[in-house]
């Protein structure tokens, strides 16, 4: 229609200079030109589709995964392995893309695409690359998963497992030796990487060593080259193992480097693994923390335990009565804690009001633990940012849902999936005023999430203090422990709340921090900094140099970048050791000076075990319905594959739409249209 109208009054009163008739055919050639080209454009304007049905095959999908790890070259194969496999595994990959879709991964802690084979991983992840070809693959037509290795492992869980997944066959390639080879190593040190000052810590060493029977060696541990420790060892078996406990005086706090070295003995595979260097944080003390019950409760003991579960703290529990009598509510006497946790207090019958002024005095952080025993009325004069009006001594069951916005600390995701189906704590019912804080939990009733905190913060100028809006959190170990066997996620609760309690105010206008205090070899070593003028206000054009120095003296020398409303540096990677670290700017005319520690931990797991696991890629080979092959069988597996009817294409008819204003054909019919209408108008002399 739109077409047509357009036409009409375009050409309606138009005349050909050839002929007076004002429906001429040169005037019906014109306006049929225009009727088709406005027709066109009107109709594409309506966004029409055009469906189509065809058919679609897609290959199958074989997977061609090489170990990039450093195990690969701990055999007497190593020289053959480095000029030839690389090879064949390509050829392989070029052979069988002919007929299937072939994808090709290198994997050692992670996973890469592709074949870039340098054989220099420091550990090997064999269940996390299946569990990453799972996630990338599931659904689509997998034919086979070829693996070479040697079938040793020392992360993630046992591969078996996380193969089952798969409905394809597997086929492995067994790289290595299976044939035990000379070597001393040690296998393992148990220890605890933070201890304290004055007191000694245990070391347990763990020693193997395979084909030096009637041999004498020496096990020494020494700590910024002083020797500490030595113990003489007699090697009775071809096969021995022993475990040799070590004491050691913590004598010097902050981070220590212990070095533990071996003998070294002719014809070992590799003297990589005859020392092992060890990084344990000596603190000062433990931080005290302070526990009061106004009367015994199940709660008390289930936090007590809790807090004890963290070597970084050492609680005192009292009921009230008790603590009076023993240590008094003198604010001097209290500056020896970092934190009071206080359970129902103040309560009913006891007000505390003398202990909580004098915790006031004493700035020590506060945790109430609100009850059916708490006097609320008492609770709402302290200045803890919030007040609950509490509507006829009623109880409400709650439990907890964590703010995704809280900002103070972060829990992890096992707590908030876990949380929900704990049992629920008993609150006071009420009308909740909030007079500032930040909500870490919310309250929930059932199935309804309320706006009511259960978990809250406030701090005030010179003092932190928690709330915990209900009692019975001991039933939230005992449910934790009885769903994972563990109690991390309970525990998570109470050593987060109680690290951002017990840490103090930083009110340091320049401020620089690792990423964490211990890096492996193979992690980028990162800081970030802050820089506040007296206001507190964020400086953000500040210039802050870095110097790093490792054990022996050799500095590194950095400048931080902007980023937010802070800094960052990227030190890149550095070698094992121990580092000092020296920051400095300038805010206004006045320098700033921070130092710190930081330590670089070996990663030398591929070393502690070099008999190569062929047993386990026989089974993983056996369950899937494949087979596991020798690397000089490897030009095989393409015969393999190809005798198999379960590895085949697949055809399937699919259904495509597709906008009709897509085509370009279009574009050109209506360009042709209009181009002729044009050039017949000034040809036949239209006006």
């Amino acid at each position: 229609m739109a077409g047509a109208a357009i036409a009409w009054v375009t050409y309606r009163k138009n005349t050909i200079s050839q002929t007076a008739n004002p429906f001429s055919w040169p005037v019906w050639i014109l306006a049929l030109l225009r009727f088709f080209s406005i027709s066109i454009i009107s109709f594409l304007l309506l966004s029409p589709v055009v469906k189509s049905l065809f058919k679609k095959t897609e290959k199958p999908i074989v997977i061609i995964a090489a170990d990039n790890s450093q195990s690969i070259l701990l055999n007497k194969d190593s020289v053959s392995y480095r000029k030839t496999l690389n090879a064949s595994v390509q050829k392989l990959a070029n052979d069988l893309g002919e007929k299937y879709d072939v994808r090709t991964f290198a994997f050692g802690g992670d996973v890469k695409e592709g074949l870039n084979l340098d054989y220099k991983e420091k550990q090997t992840n064999l269940s996390g690359l299946y569990d990453k070809l799972y996630s990338t693959f599931y659904n689509q037509n997998m034919g086979a998963v070829i693996t070479i290795t040697d079938g040793l492992y020392n992360e993630g869980q046992n591969p078996l497992n996380s193969a089952r997944k798969f409905n394809a066959p597997f086929y492995t390639v067994a790289l290595g030796d299976t044939q035990p080879q000379k070597d001393l190593l040690i296998k393992n040190v148990l220890y605890n990487e933070i201890v304290y000052s004055g007191n000694y810590f245990p070391l347990q060493v763990q020693i193997r060593s395979k084909g030096y029977r009637g041999r004498d060696i020496k096990m020494s541990v020494s700590n910024k080259g002083k020797e500490l420790f030595t113990q003489p060892i007699k090697i009775t078996s071809d096969n021995f193992y022993i475990e040799i406990p070590v004491k050691i005086d913590a004598t010097n706090a902050g981070l220590q480097h212990y070095h533990i070295e071996l003998t070294r003995l002719e014809a070992e595979i590799s003297y990589e693994n005859n020392s092992w260097d060890l990084f344990i944080d000596v603190l000062d003390s433990k931080k005290k923390i302070l526990l009061i019950a106004d009367a015994p409760h199940p709660d008390v003991s289930a936090i007590k335990n809790a807090i004890e579960r963290n070597s970084f703290y050492e609680v005192n529990a009292f009921d009230y009565d008790e603590f009076v009598k023993q240590i008094s509510t003198n604010a001097s006497r209290l500056k020896n804690y970092q934190l009071a946790i206080l359970h129902q207090l103040p309560g009913e019958g006891n007000s505390a009001s003398q202990l909580i002024s004098a915790l006031h005095e004493a700035q020590v952080p506060i945790w109430y633990i609100l009850g059916s025993k708490s006097s609320l009325n008492v609770f709402n004069s302290l200045d803890a940012g919030a007040k609950i009006l509490q509507q006829g001594g009623r109880i409400n069951d709650v439990t907890g849902t964590v703010n995704p916005d809280f900002s103070l600390f972060s829990f992890s995701p096992e707590v908030g999936k876990a949380i929900g189906n704990w049992p629920p704590l008993f609150a006071p019912f009420g009308d909740y005023k909030m007079s500032g804080g930040d909500i870490a939990l919310y309250q929930q009733v059932g199935k309804v999430k309320t706006p009511m905190p259960l978990l809250f913060f406030h701090t005030t100028e010179n003092q932190k203090c928690a709330i915990l809006c209900g009692e019975g959190i001991w039933k939230w170990f005992l449910s934790d422990y009885a769903s994972s066997q563990n109690q991390k996620a309970s525990d998570e609760i109470i050593d987060k709340t109680i690290q951002y309690l017990s840490a103090r105010s930083d009110n340091r206008l320049f401020r620089v921090r690792p990423a964490k205090n211990m890096f492996y070899e193979d992690e980028k070593i990162s800081f970030n900094a802050e820089v506040y003028n007296k206001s507190f206000d964020p400086i953000k054009n500040a210039l802050i140099k870095m110097t790093i120095r490792d054990e022996n003296g050799k500095s590194f020398d950095f400048n931080f970048q902007p980023k937010g409303d802070g800094y960052y540096l990227d030190a890149g990677y550095l070698p094992f050791g121990s580092y000092s670290y020296s920051a400095q700017t300038s805010i206004g005319e006045k320098p700033y000076t921070l130092a710190g520690e930081f330590v670089v931990r070996k990663v030398d797991m591929e070393y502690l075990e070099t008999v190569a696991d062929h047993r386990l890629l026989n089974n993983i080979a056996h369950q899937q319905g494949g087979q596991m092959i020798y690397p000089k069988d490897i030009e095989t597996i393409p015969d393999l594959l190809a005798k198999r009817d379960d590895i085949k294409p697949i055809a399937f008819l699919q259904t495509d739409f597709k906008d009709l204003i897509d085509f370009k054909i279009l574009f050109f019919i209506i360009l042709g249209l209009l181009s002729a209408e044009w050039f017949l108008r000034k040809y036949w002399g239209s006006y």
